[in-house]
């Protein structure tokens, strides 16, 4: 005959079988052999025989025994149920009579719980034949080790986490179909508290106490806990994964593991792109909303005579950005302009919000407040006796201060003005220089300007006349200036002018905006440079070099622009001006 076991070891919680192979439709006594020293107790009992198996008999619990009452060879005159913990059912649970199929097989299986102990076992099958007392014996016997498992937990991403995000915890349970989880941390309950609300303790050995996740047939289970609405504060906090309903203090006899997580606060920050805009110019509020709000951030904006509230996606990042257009700011009146950006918080719900759309009827819009109660009216936004720029602001962020109000904000400011372009003054410059053409603007970074260069005697010519043109035109971008202005600068190279006096345009492509000046161009006039001839003199003394200076002639140049004006002086530039004008 031969017995074996489908594994050699197994987690206790799993089941395993045993296979016999003999003489076929033949009874033979299997047990869990010598463990009659076990009292069958939580955490102290042996694997047992599954009931209900075809070919398979049992005691019944309470008598009679006649399977238990089978004395096996070697074992001292002691029975089977001598050889098996008495505790539960009698021990019938641990032996029983396994009638082979035809074939000369059977299988029976096994099974172990939470409550098996973790150690070796041997499971012993025995045929006796002949008659008493010459019996003959034939036995076999196969080992199985009952291990314990094991439990993991692992929390995505690096551990930090605000409050309001999801937080996926998963891991793996080869011990039980069920992990059950709880929560240890700053002002929780110190035996743990449930993960849908970890103020709320868990109680030992209760399983609906705990959050629990069921375990799938690959040994892994996952949670995604939601942090939204949790009444808990910044800190670090542990999550426990049990193989069984124990809390902290009722561990030791089971299998568990541990996460450490942060919880931070959400929070949210912005910026304005400028801090100066141009009435008709576009700019942006940027920032970050830690903490993934669903709903988004809302963002309100409030002058003399003005309210917007705009809500706005946040990216998975936690940026997230609102573009006041060019038609939104052309309608603006010049002045400031306060913006309060507002984050729901742990609810994942704005407790301050407009009691309608804002429209441009005029109509009376209230700021309302879920404090003392949903819908409480805080102050008047829109229409006649409602508060303007910085007293709506205050009243706003005044409402978002109350304790009973989770949501959080940060406040900005901006200033709308009327477009300018503003040139710095140009020096005098001759044919052949280079320089640069500077100013500054309240247009916002990255707007395009035109620069025009042009001769003030440019102008229509005839067919029959030739015309040249003399100057430079291009399109620059404005960059990031200091004190809310920007500044942009235009290259000029007047190797290619003519002396006269220049028109500088600068304008806004797309706002109108505009600047001019005035700069001369002078003709290019070479600098003198003395030539030393040396002459020698002849004399009883040791001759002697004196050096003879003849002057070089200087090529003539006829006077530009601003070479007259140095010769003929305040009347000159009069003239020229009234010829020019």
């Amino acid at each position: 005959m031969k017995v074996e076991a489908s594994k050699d070891s197994v987690v206790k919680g799993n089941p395993f079988s045993v296979t016999i192979t003999g003489k076929p439709s033949t009874p033979y006594y299997m047990w869990v052999k010598g463990t009659g020293q076990m009292s069958g107790d939580v955490n102290d009992r042996p694997p047992f025989i599954i009931s209900d198996q075809e070919g398979l008999v049992q005691d019944p619990v309470n008598g009679p025994y006649p399977i238990g009452s089978y004395v096996y060879q070697g074992g001292a005159g002691q029975t089977i149920k001598q050889d098996v913990p008495t505790k539960p059912s009698n021990g019938t649970i641990y032996y029983g009579l396994v009638t082979l199929k035809d074939t000369g097989t059977r299988t029976i299986g096994w099974q172990t719980t939470q409550e098996t102990k973790d150690k070796k076992y041997t499971i012993r099958v025995e045929l006796r034949s002949g008659v008493a007392p010459n019996y003959e014996y034939k036995s076999d016997e196969v080992d199985v080790k009952v291990e314990k498992g094991t439990v993991t937990v692992v929390a995505a991403g690096d551990q930090s986490y605000y409050l309001g995000q999801e937080v996926k915890l998963s891991g793996t349970n080869s011990e039980t179909d069920t992990v059950y989880m709880f929560i240890t941390g700053p002002n929780l309950p110190s035996i743990g508290g449930t993960l849908i609300d970890p103020r709320q303790r868990v109680i030992d050995g209760d399983p609906f106490s705990f959050t629990t996740a069921s375990v799938l047939d690959d040994n892994t289970w996952e949670y995604k806990w939601q942090t939204s609405n949790l009444n808990i504060d910044a800190g670090t906090y542990t999550v426990y994964a049990v193989a069984t309903p124990n809390d902290r203090d009722n561990l030791g006899n089971t299998q568990y593991s541990t996460v450490s997580i942060i919880v931070k606060k959400p929070f949210v920050s912005a910026v304005a792109s400028q801090s100066t805009v141009a009435a008709g110019d576009k700019f942006y509020i940027r920032g970050v909303a830690q903490g993934q709000p669903s709903v988004g951030i809302a963002i309100w904006t409030l002058g003399k005579n003005y309210a917007k509230y705009d809500t706005t996606s946040v990216n998975s990042d936690g940026s997230f950005e609102q573009e006041y257009t060019q038609g939104t700011t052309a309608g603006l009146a010049s002045g400031q302009y306060f913006v309060v950006v507002q984050h729901p918080m742990y609810n994942d719900k704005f407790d301050v919000y407009p009691s309608g759309p804002i429209t441009s009827n005029g109509a009376a819009v209230y700021a309302l407040s879920a404090y003392p109660t949903q819908g409480s009216r805080i102050f008047q936004l829109t229409g006649p006796g409602s508060l303007q720029g910085s007293d709506a602001a205050e009243a706003l962020v005044t409402a978002m201060d109350n304790p009973s109000i989770d949501d959080t904000y940060t406040k900005l400011q901006f200033l709308i003005d009327t477009p300018t372009i503003n040139i710095n003054p140009i020096s005098q410059h001759m044919v052949g220089d280079k320089f640069v053409i500077t100013g500054t603007t309240n247009l916002a970074v990255d707007d395009e300007i035109l620069v025009e260069v042009t001769s003030s005697s440019f102008q229509p010519t005839q067919k029959t006349q030739s015309g040249e043109f003399s100057g430079a035109t291009g399109t620059i971008k404005v960059v990031k200036g200091t004190g809310g202005l920007n500044t942009w600068s235009f290259p000029v190279d007047t190797k290619n002018f003519q002396p006269d006096e220049y028109i500088v345009d600068v304008s806004g492509i797309t706002v109108s905006v505009s600047a001019t000046t005035l700069f001369n161009v002078v003709a290019y006039v070479p600098t003198t440079i003395p030539t030393t001839v040396p002459t020698t003199i002849a004399n009883t003394t040791p001759p002697t070099t004196v050096p003879t200076t003849v002057p070089t002639t200087v090529p003539t140049t006829t006077p530009g622009f601003g070479a007259l004006v140095a010769l003929v002086g305040i009347g000159a530039v009069a003239f020229l001006v009234v010829r020019k004008h």
